[in-house]
């Protein structure tokens, strides 16, 4: 969500919760893990969204400094800034389609939209210029690509030029997002004309007459209120599922919304949600991917989603999936002793275009009963910030940031302010608790929960950020929580099938990394 206007408020004292009883896979280690290599970019910035085209150029950006751009084309090893589209911004994304054109989101935040809106701007010479995409029903300069009346947060945007067509001007473009001041539907613009002009916002949930009509009501109800964007995907040509339009996010439930919805969000995000579109965002079909029951949050701040070069989506999450509510309660020694209460890395995927997950079993049609845990049990403390990039089907990687200290949380298993600051005016903190980046890589997802293996790399071992990382947004509290890492991590896959994660390093040398893979990379499928 919208690094300045996110909040999400940890409480503790509430009444007890049932937590329900969740499967999950032990995390099985298996062959030599991957090196890395890490690049360091000339300036700071959080947040940064990373995307690779189909000749392996590698784009970086970060709001932090507008929409600050740098491009590699050496698979990480350099970097160079390209032009920036828009001095000001909020939230911002990239993606690329298959003739190299790079397409950038952001909120636009040089022309004072009220309610904020968001922008997508395209580049044909690799970042050198950029051109702004418009609303098809123009009102004025206030409307920008999205033009909804009820504001943007949290922009996600996809692109890809669909058969037979091949040039980047027939693209289909897919802005995606959740309103602010509104219900927090999730919403669509979409772009016929490689971005040059959009639709007006589609609300996903209110047309989703594909699929389980049981499903969509559940996942309608449970949207309501409040929900985090997680990203947008579209199929590429000649796969079996061509063209699906793909939406996901998380939410909480009925039960939690009298606690307030969008600003307070004091709910715990349990449920992964998307919702696809065979007829170019007509109709959509709503799905449930996984149910980890109230108590257990994913929004630690965000879940990963991406899909393979087979057109198959995945989660990847950071979440405290076996936590109950004494976890609350515990502090000191036996909190540290508690792996239980820790917050580990999960992951759930489909193998037939988001109809079924992880084999099915869960509490709605096609949704997983089980989730593969990717951080192996060995690795106790705490994990957040959960990138994901997938080749061929099966075959994927997972980052995570991590420390080896357990974070305190509430009874809604939301981390407590300040929980990882080691301030002495906080009677139940932990740390300073130092981070370090992981990777963890499964060729094999196909053998299920409990049969996948992972190989995990330890990439940074020096601390990349020391102390408390919030997920409170506005509601951070100063002088415990610094904001300088913003809400997430990233990474992409580049042609060749090496991984790279994008992340920000505030502790030892103040600038933008981007983590390259060195050695057994994943075969992708040209």
């Amino acid at each position: 969500m919208h690094s300045c206007r996110r909040a999400l408020l940890a409480v503790a004292g509430i009444a007890s919760i049932a937590a329900a009883a969740i499967g999950l896979s032990p995390g099985v280690l298996g062959a030599s893990p991957p090196g890395y290599s890490i690049a360091t970019l000339d300036k700071y910035g959080g947040e940064p969204s990373i995307v690779s085209d189909t000749a392996g150029r590698l784009y970086d950006t970060t709001p932090s400094i507008g929409t600050l751009t740098y491009r590699s084309t050496n698979h990480g090893t350099s970097w160079t800034q390209v032009a920036t589209a828009d001095p000001g911004s909020g939230d911002d994304c990239l993606a690329t389609d298959q003739s190299g054109a790079v397409y950038l989101c952001n909120l636009n935040g040089t022309k004072e939209v009220v309610p904020l809106q968001a922008d997508v701007w395209k580049s044909v010479d690799h970042g050198q210029t950029w051109t702004q995409g418009q609303p098809i029903a123009r009102q004025a300069s206030v409307c920008a690509a999205s033009c909804s009346p009820f504001g943007v947060d949290r922009d996600w945007v996809a692109a890809s030029i669909p058969a037979p067509l091949s040039d980047t001007g027939h693209a289909e473009v897919v802005l995606m997002y959740h309103d602010f001041y509104g219900p927090s539907e999730i919403w669509v613009n979409i772009s016929h004309d490689g971005g040059a002009t959009f639709s007006p916002a589609q609300p996903v949930l209110a047309t989703a007459v594909q699929g389980d009509p049981t499903t969509a009501v559940v996942v309608g109800a449970e949207t309501f209120c409040n929900t985090v964007p997680a990203g947008v995907a579209i199929a590429p040509p000649g796969t079996p599922h061509a063209g699906r339009i793909f939406v996901a996010w998380i939410a909480a439930d009925p039960v939690q919304n009298p606690t307030g919805c969008n600003v307070t969000m004091l709910q715990s995000f349990h449920n992964l949600f998307l919702s696809y579109s065979d007829d170019n965002g007509v109709t959509w079909a709503a799905q449930q991917a996984f149910d980890a029951g109230i108590g257990h949050d994913a929004s630690t701040p965000f879940v990963a989603f991406t899909i393979d070069n087979q057109g198959n989506p995945y989660f990847g999450f950071t979440i405290n999936l076996k936590s109950d509510p004494t976890c609350s309660t515990k502090s000191g020694a036996a909190l540290q002793s508690a792996s239980s209460c820790e917050y580990d890395t999960y992951l759930v995927w489909s193998n037939d275009g988001g109809r079924t997950w992880d084999g099915g079993g869960g509490p709605l049609p096609g949704s997983a009963a089980t989730a593969y845990r990717v951080s192996p049990p060995s690795e106790t403390g705490t994990h957040l910030f959960p990138t994901i990039s997938a080749g061929d089907p099966g075959k994927v990687v997972v980052g995570y940031l991590r420390t080896p200290l357990i974070e305190p949380t509430d009874a809604l298993g939301k981390f407590l302010p300040g929980g990882c600051s080691g301030s002495t005016t906080v009677p139940y903190t932990v740390g300073p608790c130092p981070w370090n980046l992981y990777a963890a890589q499964s060729v094999n997802l196909i053998a299920g929960p409990s049969g996948a293996t992972w190989a995990v790399t330890q990439i940074t071992t020096t601390a990349m950020h020391v102390g408390d990382i919030c997920n409170l947004g506005i509601f951070c509290t100063p002088g415990l929580s610094n904001r300088h890492l913003l809400d997430f991590n990233m990474s992409a896959l580049d042609p060749q099938g090496c991984n790279h994660i994008a992340y920000a390093d505030d502790n030892t040398v103040n600038k933008l990394r981007v983590a390259n893979q060195s050695g057994s990379c994943i075969l992708t499928k040209k």
